[in-house]
């Protein structure tokens, strides 16, 4: 875990019990403290960031200039996308299938373990950030998706808090159909309003030789990593095939283990 000073949780302004309740509830769960809202920016310091019990129940982790909170993205737009043409790059290169059960080792706010969720069994997600977890992980299960399928697709994920390089050494060979990484990009574009909240608390951590060979180690048929095509991940590992868009700039590298 982060080494934060301490956890904030509070509610948003004139909360109901529902909020407060479960403000508290967090404040208990995560070792954290329960600060009323009206009394928060007396006691808050400059540089914290601290957590919010929206009236939807959902989870914000806020600070001085900025705000991050869950929402599905573009999960439902790449669904009816691929079932109109049968195209997503994630979905081609992954191949989920029924019973499949995936790693997502850098789950972030989870677009994409949705879109997997709605063709496998179950999807296991790694976040290696405290505080995007726990918006994600509180979030998720009280987010009001409006298609079922996104409600469903949410009932088959599992997010656990941990750096994926210590989280892929313990587990035993063939433990998933496949394994999917997405590292923040070496060469990133600022322009993505969605990922830019991300960037406070991201984990920056390259993929070396030996956590690939632990990804190989521990998947049943494949292993995904996606990066951008100029990032230097290409030259330093083979892969079977690519799959990706030119105009993107973003290419996923599939290692095929059957």
């Amino acid at each position: 875990m982060e080494d934060f000073t301490r956890l904030i949780f509070t509610t948003s302004h004139d909360p109901n019990g529902e909020q407060i309740s479960l403000a508290k509830e967090l404040a208990h769960k995560y070792n954290g403290e329960f600060i009323e809202r009206k009394n928060l920016k007396d006691v808050l310091k400059e540089d914290e960031i601290y957590f919010v019990v929206n009236k939807n129940l959902t989870i914000d982790c806020k600070w001085k200039d900025g705000r991050l909170f869950f929402h599905p993205s573009v999960s439902k737009i790449r669904l009816n996308n691929y079932l109109k043409n049968g195209k997503d790059y994630l979905i081609e290169s992954i191949k989920p299938e029924e019973n499949d059960v995936i790693l997502d080792l850098t789950f972030g706010l989870g677009s994409d373990a949705l879109l997997l969720g709605y063709f496998c069994k179950e999807v296991i997600g790694i976040e290696a950030s405290f505080p995007i977890y726990v918006v994600v992980k509180e979030s998720l299960k009280r987010y009001q998706f409006k298609e079922l399928w996104l409600k469903e697709s949410s009932e088959k994920i599992k997010i656990y808090h941990e750096n994926y390089k210590d989280f892929i050494k313990r587990q035993v060979d063939n433990s998933y159909d496949s394994v999917y990484c997405d590292p923040m990009f070496e060469n990133p574009q600022f322009k993505s309003s969605s990922m830019n909240p991300l960037r406070k608390f991201a984990s920056y951590d390259r993929i070396d030789k030996v956590d690939l060979e632990n990804m190989i180690r521990i998947s049943r048929k494949r292993v995904v990593v996606k990066a951008r095509v100029n990032d230097s991940i290409w030259n330093e590992f083979k892969f079977n095939y690519n799959v990706g868009s030119k105009k993107s700039g973003v290419v996923f590298g599939v290692i095929e283990k059957k």
